[in-house]
């Protein structure tokens, strides 16, 4: 080099930065490789391989290499080799960091038929739009190493908005919150259960209502927790009086009254049947029973999800002259039967059906009323009946193995609002919602603090301020549309093991008026715009797949990835070759020395002069 180098230069270019930065190197790969086995991949590339410092490390090696280079300026014809392998070799380097800066790794998941235009990419990210749908800013996070500050972060908008983070939490939930005031009566009571098994800790705590259905029972294994409403004195009595013999056992009994006369019957004798109903002209049948009713999400029809009694149900048709009813009863819940006319106005026609509580199995009963009493009635479902009166935060011994029940709270006129509440993460449950509170601000206005859920699009207003919010993994846009057609996977004879899954694929490109289809599977990808070796293209690798509620495998993942780096480090490739090659394979070219040119003023160049 001409002139002496600087001491900057000659430090970039020594060995010992060398040794240094390769060391680095070395211990962070050696590093991300354990986190990656312990934390999994995407851990990996966030907080080692896509982290800025690992590229600042990539950066230093290049700039080491070029240092050494420059150092040896001007180069001589045999150092020709070397210099084009050092630029290979920054080439690479470079190229490398492009791709993890600005590349693409993700994935796709799809049923089939479904389509697909955009990847996702796990980075939890907040992307705020306008009401116009535009994008204001996204903001990438990683709570779980870089955990929200104490008083929370505020991100500009633009526009003279601000948004402020205030609480950011791995998992919330729906919770009840029960006030008084609802104007009339509306029981509610918090419950807790205790069991001395269990070092008198709480084995349930809960809000329980009865008149919602999905919120008077909870299962506690063996046995069962249930609250109900006596509006009455006579209904107090009926819940809290012993056992008929009667209906120990069995599905339970049918009550039909029809123009005054009643009529009781047992299930188990007549479902399926059809019954007279003495000398009124009228018929009755039990066409279904559903011992653990459930309404199928699906189809919108009722099941049974167990053989347990749990929630017994019964679907019975009377008929008689001009006169058709069609009944939907349940003996856990007298409040919710239905009564549907087919024919007439059925007015004349009632009916009910009970369980006796044996046939439930061992269960505790709360009763709520009338007005503000609280008793309880418990059976082990072996014939050990108890009950009893029940004071507000006193604790009983239900009779019921070593149970204890205490009702820390009786809200007679409950007045009912779901809110969302932070709640601890179960490490052996997938299963979770995490949540952003925020707040936006414009100016002197402010929106409430509004929870923002994983998935779910949430609109802010402050002032004339409109933003909506989305908090989720983040997106990359793939430019088509890719659509599962159909997906195989193939088991070795005889067990469960997947032999070969594969994935039958069709891109639509309308931007270019193109269709292709594609098959992917393991070591087979396809890669799509195919161009120039697909230097420029999405690489879909076969990932994974997961079967359907009727055992066929039907959705697949495709691992998704882009490489913006790639023709650098193509070009850097070839470039490194090129160095080797001329290193050791055109030594007589470049290494070779060549015939000197004389030097002027010679004894031929003076005779020459002299004949002129």
């Amino acid at each position: 080099m001409n002139g002496s180098p600087g001491p900057l230069l000659r430090l970039l270019g020594s060995m010992k930065t060398a040794v240094v930065t390769l060391t680095a190197l070395t211990v962070a790969l050696a590093w991300g490789t354990i986190h990656e086995s312990i934390h999994g991949t995407p851990a990996a590339q966030r907080e080692f391989y896509y982290a800025g410092w690992f590229s600042a490390l990539l950066g230093l090696l290049a700039v080491n290499v070029a240092a050494a280079a420059l150092l040896r300026y001007p180069w001589k014809r045999q150092q020709t080799g070397l210099v084009v392998t050092h630029l290979g070799i920054i080439i690479i380097l470079i190229g490398a960091m492009v791709g993890f800066q600005f590349g693409v790794d993700g994935h796709i998941t799809l049923l089939e038929g479904q389509s697909a235009n955009a990847v996702v990419v796990q980075q939890e990210t907040l992307h705020v739009a306008d009401a116009q749908g535009a994008t204001l800013r996204r903001i990438a996070f990683d709570f779980e190493n870089s955990p929200l500050p104490a008083g929370g972060a505020r991100y500009r908008l633009g526009g003279g908005m601000e948004l402020e983070l205030q609480a950011a939490h791995a998992n919330i939930v729906e919770a009840l919150v029960v006030e008084h005031g609802a104007g009339e009566a509306n029981p509610a009571l918090h419950v807790k259960l205790t069991s001395a098994a269990m070092g008198r800790m709480a084995a349930f705590e809960e809000w329980l209502l009865p008149r919602d259905p999905n919120r008077s029972e909870v299962s506690l294994g063996p046995a069962a927790l249930r609250v109900v409403e006596a509006k009455t004195p006579q209904e107090l009595a009926a819940l809290t009086a012993p056992p008929n013999p009667a209906e120990q056992t069995g599905k339970g009994t049918l009550t039909i009254e029809v123009a005054g006369q009643r009529f009781d019957f047992k299930l188990d004798d007549v479902l399926g049947k059809s019954m007279s109903l003495g000398t009124t002209g009228f018929t009755a049948q039990p066409h279904e029973y559903f011992a653990d009713f459930r309404l199928d999400s699906k189809t919108k029809k009722p099941i049974s999800v167990s053989d347990q009694p749990n929630n017994p149900a019964v679907l019975l048709v009377v008929a008689g002259p001009d006169t058709e009813v069609r009944f939907f009863l349940f003996a856990n819940h007298p409040g919710m039967n239905i009564a549907r006319p087919a024919k007439g106005d059925g007015k004349n026609v009632t009916a009910n059906y009970s369980v006796g509580p044996s046939a439930r199995g061992a269960r505790i009963v709360v009763i709520a009323g009338p007005g503000n009493q609280l008793n309880y009635a418990s059976n082990d479902g072996k014939g050990k009946f108890k009950t009893g009166e029940l004071k507000k935060d006193a604790t009983i011994e239900t009779g019921l193995a070593d149970w204890s029940l205490q009702v820390l709270d009786f809200v007679p006129d409950a007045k009912l609002r779901m809110e969302l509440q932070p709640a601890p993460v179960n490490p052996n449950d997938s299963r979770r919602s995490p949540a952003l509170r925020v707040v936006l601000r414009k100016d002197s206005a402010a929106s409430p603090p509004v929870w923002v859920r994983w998935g779910q699009p949430t609109m802010l207003a402050a002032g004339d301020a409109r933003v909506t919010l989305t908090y989720g993994w983040e997106t990359h846009p793939l430019g088509f549309t890719v659509k599962l057609d159909k997906f195989r996977a193939k088991r070795y004879e005889g067990t469960e093991m997947p032999a070969d899954f594969r994935s039958f694929i069709t891109i639509e490109d309308n931007a270019r008026g193109l269709t292709r289809q594609g098959e992917v599977w393991m070591n087979n990808p396809v890669t799509y715009p195919a161009d120039w070796f697909g230097v420029r293209g999405f690489k879909f690798s076969q990932s994974s797949y997961r079967e359907g509620q009727a055992g066929e495998p039907n959705e697949t993942t495709l691992g998704v990835t882009w490489d913006p780096g790639w023709p650098l480090k193509f070009l850097g490739f070839w470039t490194l070759c090129a160095g080797i090659f001329i290193m050791y394979y055109m030594r007589a070219f470049f290494f070779a020395p060549r015939s000197p040119t004389p030097p002027s003023g010679t004894k031929l160049e003076q005779n020459a002069a002299n004949k002129r």
